[in-house]
């Protein structure tokens, strides 16, 4: 009987513990499953490596890269030369026999998370070699400069290359104030009012590595960036509220000085350059948004359009051919990212720069 008894009392407990092992594979075997079906749905997220391009405060530039180190665009390794730009030094003298075109920028012109050789710089340098016209470019954007700024940096470094064409990628960001923007102790930019560079804490690799075990996830990360656009469309930041205000075509005091800031550097820009003999063009680049939806009212690039043909400056607008050669985000764009063109997007623009600056370089 008490062997009995004893089985009795077991059973409920058995049957507990093998309720429990299959609930718990069954949980298993789920998250397996969705985590398949996920890499089919979303893309595969750039991983940060350590460290991330680091900056340093410049009295007239507001900030700069560091010189002379290397560090990672995402997970591109890129080596920032002794003058702070992108690659090998290029010499201030020309090379005789060869054309010279010099890029300003921000992170999309510097070629935010793609490779040197697929930079739009050195796109359009291979595309006008293999047309027969020998040609040296020169990558002088800085990531997160606005349109004074790179104005700035061709008025005090820029035209010390004697180019034969400055090109301008612009984006709509491009219209940000970064008069408040500071640089922290570990050579991050901040916003000086909301981190004090005293605050700052060391970055370690780590870090980066515990994010990027996030990202090896399409289903936790896709998921979470999910819920983090949903969040911004319920309740936008002040970058996104900025970027709404420009592509609803609206006429915030904001986006007016913007506005006013950007054609004012620009025609500052047309006159250093037409004084050494040069020419310029205005390049417009379009975002993934401007490409899934319609903006009827955006002030961007419309105004910029206008401007130019009001100024005479030669002006490319590559949102018509991105929107040709758009099929899903990462057909062109870096995966969940909102602004930065990959590898094929660089080409593409390439290839119209190109054609549009052929006949002042043949």
């Amino acid at each position: 009987m008490r062997a009995s008894v004893s089985t009795v009392a077991e059973t409920p407990r058995s049957s507990l513990v093998a309720n429990a092992a299959l609930l718990v594979v069954t949980l298993v075997l789920t998250a397996v499953a969705l985590e398949v079906v996920a890499r089919f749905v979303f893309p595969a997220p750039l991983p940060w490596k350590y460290p991330q391009l680091r900056y340093r405060p410049d009295p007239a530039l507001i900030f700069a890269w560091q010189p002379n180190q290397r560090g990672y665009s995402a997970d591109k390794e890129i080596a920032i030369n002794e003058r702070g730009l992108r690659g090998p030094v290029v010499p201030y003298e020309r090379t005789p026999g060869k054309k010279r075109v010099l890029f300003l920028g921000d992170s999309i012109t510097f070629g935010y998370g793609v490779r040197d050789e697929e930079v739009v710089s050195e796109r359009v340098g291979t595309l006008l070699a293999a047309a027969g016209i020998p040609t040296e470019t020169v990558n002088t954007a800085i990531a997160s400069y606005n349109s004074e700024q790179e104005v700035t940096f061709y008025e005090r470094e820029g035209r010390r290359y004697d180019p034969d064409v400055v090109v301008v990628g612009v984006c709509w960001n491009d219209l940000n104030d970064k008069s408040n923007v500071r640089v922290d102790a570990n050579g991050n930019l901040v916003d000086a009012d909301a981190v004090p560079a005293a605050a700052a804490q060391p970055s370690i690799a780590d870090d980066y590595e515990l994010r990027n075990a996030l990202k090896r996830s399409r289903l936790l990360y896709g998921t979470l960036e999910r819920w983090r656009a949903y969040k911004a469309s319920q309740t936008p930041d002040d970058h996104a509220a900025f970027r709404n205000d420009v592509l609803a075509g609206k006429a915030t005091p904001r986006v007016e000085a913007g506005w006013t800031n950007m054609q004012d550097a620009f025609r500052h820009l047309r006159t250093l350059v037409e004084e050494q003999g040069a020419r310029l063009l205005i390049v417009a680049f379009p975002v993934p948004l401007m490409l899934e939806q319609a903006f009827p009212a955006s002030s961007y690039p419309a105004r910029l359009r206008e401007f130019a043909a009001r100024e005479s400056i030669p002006f490319l607008d590559l949102t018509g051919v991105f929107a040709a050669a758009f099929h899903g985000h990462e057909s062109l764009f870096i995966p969940f990212d909102g602004d930065h063109p990959n590898a094929a997007g660089h080409d593409l623009a390439a290839q119209e720069i190109v054609r549009t600056m052929r006949p002042w370089v043949s």
